[in-house]
């Protein structure tokens, strides 16, 4: 691990020499592409809010089960609001050497603020001219983008199995239940396999990438773009600083990710709870079940944050699991979930923002050595 300068290169390109993360090389959009897509999402989010979710429930109805929330719900919610974003940080600092944690959670909550608002890679991005300020290197930060980015993407495949195993301990299981666990296993068994074999074959990994490069050249050909690079040596590479790190940080990283993974389960149940959707409904096994099915769903973001899509497939999931029963709840309840897995780090990002802006002022109003 290495530490330059702490200095901001001027343009994408500077860096003495060095190449900046392909995460943050991608194409400009034309203004046409740029309306297109923005019209594209504003349907999206208005068929999910205008049309979808007050199917569920009127706004009206959530609205009065949202005034009900109680303060220490509030209170219990916010600190594993918290707990996730300081587990999100952590797993950066323990990856690259010199960062420190204080500065990785600044990082990340101010990133958070552009992630959850602009479309791309626009949080990474972010991230990214926090590091280079603090001093850290395109190759340190490069490398834990593509570890955070594996192992916090490879827990989701493992928790379905786990969902399933607690299911079968209950004796009455909703078999719209068993389904969404039963799908979800199915989609993380077929992912895992193909992880184990890229990570074990570097002959697999520089096919699987080739193929899945001609795969989104061909998606990208259907929207009319320029193909993108071949990816057979970017898996290599990529599962080159997986092992590496992963050999060195396995047990942290873990911990730090299923902790992650653990809150924010415990903030949709603490969510249901909290506005009167009891066992009887929805059993704490029973949530979880929907909540890895959802968390593996919404592995790649389709709008800023997935907001719109993980509220409507949560909402769906859970009225379909509960039979119908709450529908109210339940949707106040997913919203409140959103409150502080969504807005939550913006609001947190907002200030770390102003911390971090007076601190890099400090930073270049400071005399050289």
């Amino acid at each position: 691990m290495r530490v330059n300068e702490p200095v901001l290169p001027s343009s994408p390109g500077g860096d003495g020499g060095r190449r900046v993360p392909p995460i943050l090389e991608s194409e400009r959009s034309s203004p046409q592409q740029k309306i297109v897509r923005t019209t594209l999402s504003l349907l999206l989010l208005y068929l999910i809010f205008g049309l979808l979710i007050p199917s569920f429930a009127s706004y009206e109805d959530v609205w009065n089960a949202l005034s009900s929330l109680e303060t220490s719900a509030l209170i219990a919610l916010t600190l594993l609001t918290l707990l996730v974003e300081s587990c999100k940080a952590g797993a950066f600092a323990l990856i690259i050497e010199p960062l420190r944690f204080r500065d990785a959670f600044l990082a990340q909550e101010s990133a958070a603020v552009v992630s959850n608002t602009v479309p791309g890679p626009s949080g990474t991005a972010a991230r990214y001219v926090s590091y280079r300020k603090f001093g850290i290197s395109n190759e340190d930060f490069a490398t834990s983008y593509v570890v955070n980015s594996s192992v916090s993407n490879g827990l989701p495949l493992v928790l379905p199995s786990i969902g399933l195993v607690l299911l079968s301990t209950q004796k009455d299981v909703p078999g719209a239940v068993w389904t969404l666990a039963l799908i979800g296993l199915g989609v993380s068994v077929l992912l895992l396999v193909i992880a184990v074999l890229v990570l074990r074959s570097e002959r697999f990994a520089y096919g699987f990438g080739v193929r899945l490069g001609r795969f989104l050249n061909w998606l990208r050909g259907v929207v009319r773009r320029p193909p993108g690079e071949e990816l057979g040596e970017t898996v290599v590479e990529w599962r080159h600083d997986v092992v590496d790190i992963f050999r060195k940080r396995w047990l942290g990283l873990i911990a730090l990710f299923a902790t992650r993974d653990l809150a924010t389960y415990l903030i949709l149940l603490g969510s249901l709870r909290a506005l009167g959707v009891d066992n009887d409904v929805l059993t704490a096994i029973e949530v979880f079940a929907v909540y890895t099915v959802v968390r593996l769903a919404t592995l790649v973001e389709i709008t800023p944050g997935n907001v719109g899509i993980t509220e409507a497939l949560y909402i769906t999931a859970l009225d379909w699991a509960a039979g119908g029963r709450d529908s109210d709840a339940i949707v106040a309840a997913v919203f409140v979930f959103r409150m502080f897995t969504y807005l939550g780090p913006i609001l947190i990002g907002a200030g770390c923002s102003y911390v971090l802006a007076r601190r890099f002022r400090r930073i270049a109003s400071a005399p050289a050595p």
